[in-house]
C-alpha cells in the first residue's frame, strides 16, 4: 500500500510538472533568464520524484544488484534535491532583485558548491558516510547524515537573510510570495529532519513552485511585452487599490507622451518607434524609485505614479538630463523629447479617479500641440542628409 500510494504522488507530481514545463516553454513573453531558472527547478524536482518512487520500490527487496540499484537511486535522489535547494535560492534572488549579472555570480557559486557535492556523494558510494544501503536493502542514515541535511536546507537560510534586506525595495506581493514559498520548503524540511527521512521535501517543493508559477504568469500578463514595464491591465488595478479602505495616502501622477511619436513611425519605421518607446520606459525605470509605479497605457503613453507629493520639477529634470544624455551621443536617428502633465490624487479630495486621470490627459493633448509647434522635427540632421544624398525623400 506504501508503495501504491508513493506511486500515485509520484505519477501526479511528475505528470504536474511535466504540464507546467510545457506550458512554460510555449510562452514567448517569459522572461528568459527566469524561465531558464525555473526550468532547473522543474527538472530537479521531477527527478526527485521519479527517483524517490523508484528507491521506495527497491527498498527492502533482497539481491545484490537491487542494493547497487537502490544505492544509485538514493544517490541521484539526494543529488537532484540539492540542486533543487540551491537553485532555488539563485531562483529568489533574480525574483527578488531582477539583476541578471548579480544572479549569474550567485549561480557560478552555487554550481562550485554543486560540483562538489557530487563528487563527495560519488564518494559516499563507497565510504557511506552520508547514508548506505543496510544488507536488508534498506537505506540507513550514515555518520554525516545530520550534516547532510543541514547542508541539503542551507539554501533556506540564505533566502530568509536576503528577504530581510529587501523588504523595502520588493513590491509587497513578491516578498509575500517569497515568504509562502520559503514557508512550504521549511515544512518539507522540518517533516524530514523529525522524522528521519527524505521522502517528504519534495511534495512541499512542487507545491512552492506551482505558487510561484502562477504568480509568475499573473505576473507576465500585467506586463508590457514591449518595454517590460506594468501594463495599462496593471495600471487599472492599481488605481482600484488607491480606493481600499487601507489606502488613505495622497499621490502624485505624472503622464508622458513622446513629441511627434508620429513621425518615426512614418518616416523611419515601426521597428524604430519601438526602440523609441524602449528607450523612454529605460530612462524612466532608472529614474524613479524601487517603491514607485510605472506603466506604459498605450502606444507612446505612459505614466508615473509616486507615493505622497513629490517634487515633479526634480523628477522631470532627471528624465530630461537622461534624455539629453541619449540625444547628445547621436546612437539614433531620432531625437527624444517628451511632453508631460500632473496632478496629486487624494482619496478624500472626491475626485473620481477617472476623472482626474481624464483631466491630465486633456491636459498633455494641450501641451502636444504647444510641444509639436515647438520642436519642429524629431529627425536627425544627419539622417536627413544622408537620405537626401541618396535621393530618399525629405522629412
Amino acid at each position: 500500500m506504501s508503495i501504491m500510494n508513493n506511486l500515485n504522488a509520484a505519477i501526479g507530481s511528475c505528470l504536474f510538472i511535466l504540464l507546467i514545463t510545457v506550458d512554460f516553454l510555449r510562452k514567448s513573453n517569459t522572461d528568459r533568464f527566469q524561465r531558464k531558472l525555473l526550468i532547473i527547478m522543474l527538472f530537479s524536482v521531477f527527478l526527485s520524484a521519479l527517483f524517490d518512487f523508484i528507491s521506495s520500490s527497491l527498498e527492502g527487496n533482497p539481491g545484490e544488484k537491487l542494493s547497487k540499484a537502490l544505492l544509485f537511486t538514493c544517490s541521484v535522489y539526494l543529488i537532484s534535491r540539492f540542486c533543487l535547494f540551491y537553485f532555488s535560492a539563485v531562483f529568489i534572488d533574480y525574483f527578488s532583485h531582477g539583476s541578471v549579472s548579480r544572479t549569474k555570480r550567485l549561480s557560478n557559486v552555487i554550481t562550485v558548491f554543486f560540483i562538489l557535492y557530487c563528487i563527495s556523494m560519488i564518494i559516499n558510494i563507497k565510504a557511506g558516510f552520508y547514508f548506505y544501503i543496510s544488507r536488508e536493502n534498506v537505506y540507513r542514515p550514515g555518520i554525516y547524515y545530520t550534516f547532510h541535511t543541514l547542508l541539503s536546507y542551507f539554501p533556506i537560510l540564505i533566502i530568509l537573510i536576503d528577504l530581510g534586506f529587501i523588504t523595502k525595495h520588493v513590491k509587497r506581493s513578491q516578498v509575500i510570495c517569497i515568504i509562502i514559498f520559503v514557508l512550504l520548503i521549511a515544512a518539507g524540511a522540518a517533516a524530514d529532519m523529525i522524522l528521519g527521512t527524505t521522502k517528504l521535501i519534495w511534495p512541499c517543493i512542487t507545491a512552492a513552485i506551482l505558487y510561484i508559477y502562477l504568480f509568475i504568469i499573473r505576473y507576465d500578463s500585467k506586463k508590457d511585452s514591449l518595454t517590460g514595464m506594468e501594463n495599462r491591465n496593471s495600471f487599472n488595478e492599481y488605481i482600484k487599490n488607491l480606493y481600499s479602505h487601507s489606502n488613505k495616502k495622497t499621490h502624485t501622477f505624472i503622464m508622458f507622451d513622446i513629441v511627434r511619436f508620429k513621425e518615426i513611425n512614418k518616416f523611419l519605421g515601426h521597428i524604430k518607434g519601438d526602440s523609441a518607446l524602449r528607450d523612454l520606459s529605460l530612462i524612466l525605470r532608472s529614474c524613479i524609485r524601487n517603491t514607485d509605479f510605472s506603466a506604459r497605457l498605450g502606444g507612446d503613453e505612459f505614466i508615473i505614479v509616486t507615493i505622497g507629493i513629490s517634487n515633479v520639477s526634480k523628477i522631470i529634470k532627471r528624465i530630461n538630463d537622461a534624455i539629453d544624455k541619449l540625444n547628445k551621443k547621436l546612437i539614433r536617428p531620432y531625437q527624444l523629447y517628451i511632453n508631460f502633465s500632473s496632478g496629486v490624487f487624494s482619496r478624500d479630495s472626491g475626485v473620481y479617479i477617472q476623472d482626474f486621470i481624464d483631466s491630465m490627459d486633456t491636459e498633455i493633448n494641450k501641451n502636444k500641440e504647444l510641444k509639436n509647434e515647438e520642436i519642429i522635427s524629431i529627425i536627425t540632421a544627419d539622417y536627413i542628409n544622408m537620405n537626401n544624398n541618396k535621393g530618399g525623400s525629405n522629412v
